[in-house]
């Protein structure tokens, strides 16, 4: 059986990690011209982690990432909270921090243990489906050559501008969260190297400082200027990237058509909060290969799907309580914050 997958960023390398240690022919392409170079998505999760044990990602991931041990709650600069993360000691931990850069090299690798090449800057201009496959037209990018494939099955993982989406003609609804999000990467003297994690949350505003190795940080604010809050708390001693985004709430309507299935940015985006977006993608490249072997993708747009509205709606939710403004909301955030810090310091 052989599977085209459009996107090779960590959850289109997954889903081709996954298929081919079923057994499974792959056909992997992306537009871009190689690997991100990026820290990106940073968070590793223990599911992820468990899903990429058996290739021997995972073991390799562990010996690269941080193990996030603690997380430092303040508001602006007032401790509200130290909240010890569970399960660190644990084989497999709960998370680790790792920039998407090293977890794409990782993953390169595993899959190039396969005899499994991505074709770079090929983007996927056509697609057709039948009863019995899928047809696709990718296009160099650089020369416009184009070349067919034809598989069994095919899985969108191209990002959130997908054209797997659009060709398939699925609706992407949602909205953009209000004004301009911040990101950084940079070396800090960090002041609390024992939490390797702080979120700073004032009346509207919420940053985000995560390691992610040899004395780096990810900066990530939801206002423009995510470094000035940085210098505010340590010494920044060289900005390595400094970028603004926007952040949009979205859900493809469904998960793909037929023998077609979308999985990643291509079916959702949500905000930061939480660093659940790459690891629900790589949930979701998994579970495709799974549905492949058992011949169901109406079962994985259904499961995939209800996964996705559930980490969109809970991301909201923390997001909103974390930018609380109201003199109630900002007690309740705090309240809750302080006591979950005290039962974490009581199990530790």
């Amino acid at each position: 059986m052989h599977i085209f997958v459009s996107g090779a960023g960590p959850v289109g390398l997954s889903a081709a990690i996954a298929l081919a240690a079923r057994g499974y022919q792959v056909t992997i392409a992306d537009r871009e011209v190689g690997l991100t170079d990026q820290a990106r998505a940073v968070g590793v999760n223990r599911n992820t982690l468990s899903l990429l044990t058996h290739c021997g990602a995972a073991a390799r991931v562990l010996e690269e990432a941080q193990r996030v041990r603690s997380v430092r709650f303040l508001q602006g600069e007032t401790l509200l909270t130290r909240l010890k993360v569970p399960g660190q000691d644990k084989r497999l931990p709960t998370l680790v921090a790792l920039p998407q850069s090293e977890t794409e090299r990782i993953l390169a690798e595993t899959l190039a243990r396969y005899a499994i090449d991505v074709l770079w800057q090929h983007e996927t201009t056509a697609l057709t489906q039948s009863d019995a496959g899928v047809e696709a037209t990718l296009t160099h990018v650089g020369t416009g050559e184009t070349r067919a494939v034809s598989a069994d099955y095919a899985f969108g993982a191209d990002g959130s501008h997908s054209a797997v989406r659009r060709l398939l003609d699925i609706d992407f609804p949602g909205r953009q969260v209000g004004g301009t999000w911040s990101v950084a990467d940079a070396e800090c003297d960090f002041p609390w190297p024992e939490q390797a994690c702080a979120v700073l949350s004032d009346v509207c505003e919420v940053a985000f400082m995560i390691t992610i190795g040899a004395g780096r940080y990810r900066l990530i604010a939801n206002h423009p200027d995510v470094l000035e809050t940085a210098r505010r708390l340590m010494p920044v001693n060289r900005v390595i990237s400094d970028n603004a985004f926007h952040v949009d709430l979205r859900v493809a309507e469904v998960m793909g058509k037929g023998r077609v299935a979308l999985g990643g940015d291509a079916a959702h985006v949500h905000s930061p909060v939480g660093g659940r977006g790459m690891n629900l993608g790589i949930a979701d490249a998994f579970a495709f290969a799974e549905a492949v072997e058992h011949g169901d993708m109406a079962h994985y747009r259904a499961e995939r799907l209800a996964a996705a509205h559930r980490v969109v709606r809970w991301t909201d939710r923390a997001y909103r309580a974390l930018t609380a403004t109201s003199s109630i909301g900002v007690f309740a955030r705090n309240s809750a914050l302080r006591t979950v810090g005290f039962l974490s310091g009581l199990r530790t």
